[in-house]
């Protein structure tokens, strides 16, 4: 099986020709080369493993955005379909059945660990056994989750979710490798109604802040692949483009990971208690205390 190394400038290298080892100085015949250029150099690896399939190996933050995009012409121009993913930090491979898939995650994965911190957005997670604290609402809802057996019923959670929590919910799931809005509360009004009625169906990080977007869709994604809920404490300023403003909140929310019903795959659902809420910069308006992001 040949291996294909795509380098920063997005040059393609055959793994078994010396020339990039003698082009890196590299000659030492018990040097684990693949490893060092895709773990320390962010290169990216592909092997074509069968005539529709190919395994590509990266280090997401090490990855330079220019051998993620030529691997990516590599492998259409293979005719590849299929892939799985292998990064030295993760113990298990992930294989994704479409090219669109691969190019999401990929995109995904990098974006998330290029990106530098803002500081405003800033969360601490919180352990469960706070959950008393964060209110009565939150742990209501966590108990619901616990007696459901992680198996999610609109209909059941229907009277719940509107009343005890103002309706400050989102509902997500992955569709073709991205984490897409499938329902929104009433609740969350931080966007207006507009951006709610028309939210669902979109990728979670499309949101009119998208920085922030990008933010809150990282953290989701980590308890999708833990299947942990987790509780976390958030002070973020968010923009709102429409409105040229931002708002300045602090809030508590918890994220379940439940087993959809109708096909079986996972879904997160995101509630959120909201103390703080301060409009910049524009005074207060008293209908704040009714929104909240997820």
């Amino acid at each position: 099986m040949q291996t294909i190394i795509l380098d920063d400038h997005g040059r393609a290298w055959d793994a078994r020709s010396p020339a990039l080892r003698n082009f890196l100085h590299c000659s030492l015949p018990d040097f684990d080369f693949l490893t060092y250029v895709v773990e320390n150099l962010g290169f990216v690896a592909v092997t074509k493993i069968a005539p529709n399939a190919a395994r590509i190996r990266f280090r997401a933050e090490t990855a330079s955005q220019t051998s993620i995009a030529a691997a990516l012409y590599c492998i259409a121009d293979m005719g590849i379909e299929r892939a799985v993913i292998s990064q030295p930090d993760r113990f298990a491979e992930k294989l994704f059945p479409s090219l669109a898939q691969t190019i999401a995650y990929l995109a995904e994965q990098v974006a998330a660990n290029h990106q530098k911190p803002s500081r405003a957005f800033t969360g601490r997670e919180l352990p469960l056994e706070m959950l008393a604290s964060a209110g009565k609402a939150l742990e209501s809802l966590f108990a619901h989750w616990i007696d459901s057996k992680q198996v999610y019923d609109s209909t059941k959670l229907a009277d719940m979710l509107p009343d005890s929590l103002r309706g400050r919910f989102m509902l997500v799931e992955p569709v073709d490798g991205r984490l897409t809005i499938t329902d929104v509360g009433p609740g969350f009004e931080i966007f207006g109604e507009t951006w709610r009625n028309n939210a669902r169906g979109m990728p979670m990080e499309e949101q009119p802040d998208y920085n922030y977007g990008q933010w809150v869709q990282g953290i989701y994604r980590r308890v999708q692949e833990t299947l942990v809920p987790r509780l976390d404490e958030v002070n973020a300023t968010i923009r709102r483009p429409d409105r040229n403003d931002s708002i300045q909140c602090h809030y508590q929310r918890l994220i379940l990971p439940f087993t959809c019903k109708a096909n079986g795959e996972t879904c997160l659902l995101g509630a959120s208690v909201v103390d703080v809420w301060k409009q910049q910069p524009a005074a207060l308006d008293r209908r704040a205390i009714e929104e909240c992001p997820a």
